[in-house]
C-alpha cells in the first residue's frame, strides 16, 4: 500500500482537467486494520463499450463496487473521479455508512489505476456511494458519517459544456436517481446537457435510456444546502462524520441549559 498522499495523487493527477473535483477524504485517514483484501476485481460491463468525448458518466454504486466497475471504464479511456465525502470512522462496526471497503478499494486499487495510460483530457467518470444516506441518523454510539453530494461539488454545466460534454450517463443500482443528486441534473439538464440513466440489474435496464429528471423538492432554494447539512454531522477534516455521544443530559442553572456526556 503506498502512503496518503501518493495514493491521492494517482488518483487526482496535476494535469489531469478533473483534478479539481476529487474528494481527498477517505485518503487523509487510509488505516482500516489487518486486512487481507486482493485488489479490486475488474468487472465487465456492457452498457458500454467505447469512448465517447462528449459523454460524462457518474457511478452511484453500493460500496467499492463503483471503484471497481470506474476502473473497466479506465480500461476505455474515461478519467475516474472519486466524489466520496464520508468520513472513515475509527471503528467499523459503529460507523452508520461502512466506508471501510471503499478506502481499501482506492488504495490496493491505485495501481490498477497507475498502469493505465489515461489522457489529461479524458472524460470524467464521477464516483458516488449510493448508501451515502443509508442508516439511521444520530443514533447514539454510532458513528455518524452519512454524506451527500452539493451542486458545488461538481463541475458546474458551463465548464462541462467548455470541455464539450453533451450528455451525462448515470449507471445505478436501483434504476433510481437519488434526491441529492437530482439536484445537480436538473441543473445540467436545464442547461441543455442530456441525461440517461441506466442500471438495476437485469439487461434491459442496463441500457441507457434518455430520462427527464424532474425537479427536486427545494430546487434551487438557498436554504437546501443549510438544511441537509443541518441533518447530518461535519467533520474538522472537511467531510462528513463525527461520533454521536452515548447519551446526554440536560439540566437548567440559573436560566441557561448545560449539557453533560452520560
Amino acid at each position: 500500500m503506498t502512503d496518503s498522499i501518493t495514493t491521492y495523487k494517482i488518483w487526482a493527477p496535476n494535469d489531469a482537467v478533473w483534478t479539481a473535483w476529487a474528494k481527498p477524504v477517505l485518503f487523509a485517514n487510509p488505516a482500516y486494520g489487518n486486512s487481507t483484501m486482493e485488489i479490486p476485481e475488474i468487472p465487465e460491463i456492457n452498457w458500454i463499450t467505447e469512448l465517447s468525448g462528449d459523454t460524462m458518466i457518474i457511478l452511484d454504486l453500493p460500496g467499492k463496487d463503483g471503484i471497481e466497475e470506474s476502473f473497466a471504464l479506465a480500461h476505455i479511456g474515461y478519467r475516474p473521479v472519486p466524489l466520496y465525502n464520508g468520513v472513515n470512522g475509527p471503528n467499523p462496526e459503529a460507523m452508520i455508512v461502512n466506508t471501510r471497503d471503499i478506502v481499501i478499494a482506492l488504495f490496493e486499487g491505485a495501481r490498477i489505476l497507475s498502469s493505465i495510460n489515461l489522457s489529461p483530457n479524458a472524460p470524467p467518470v464521477f464516483l458516488l456511494d449510493s448508501n451515502r444516506m443509508k442508516g439511521r441518523g444520530k443514533e447514539r454510539g454510532k458513528y455518524d458519517n452519512r454524506w451527500c453530494v452539493f451542486p458545488q461539488d461538481m463541475p458546474s454545466a458551463d465548464f462541462l459544456a467548455n470541455q464539450g460534454i453533451k450528455k451525462i450517463i448515470v449507471h445505478t443500482d436501483e434504476n433510481k436517481i437519488q434526491n441529492d443528486l437530482s439536484h445537480i441534473l436538473c441543473r445540467y439538464q436545464n442547461q441543455g446537457i442530456k441525461i440517461y440513466l441506466c442500471g438495476g440489474g437485469d439487461e434491459i435496464s442496463n441500457i441507457p435510456k434518455e430520462t427527464k429528471v424532474p425537479n427536486p423538492s427545494q430546487f434551487g432554494s438557498l436554504m437546501y444546502r443549510f438544511k441537509v447539512i443541518m441533518g447530518l454531522s461535519r467533520n474538522s477534516t472537511g467531510g462528513f462524520g463525527a461520533k454521536i455521544p452515548e447519551q446526554m443530559q440536560r439540566r437548567a442553572r440559573r436560566g441557561v441549559y448545560f449539557y453533560r456526556m452520560g
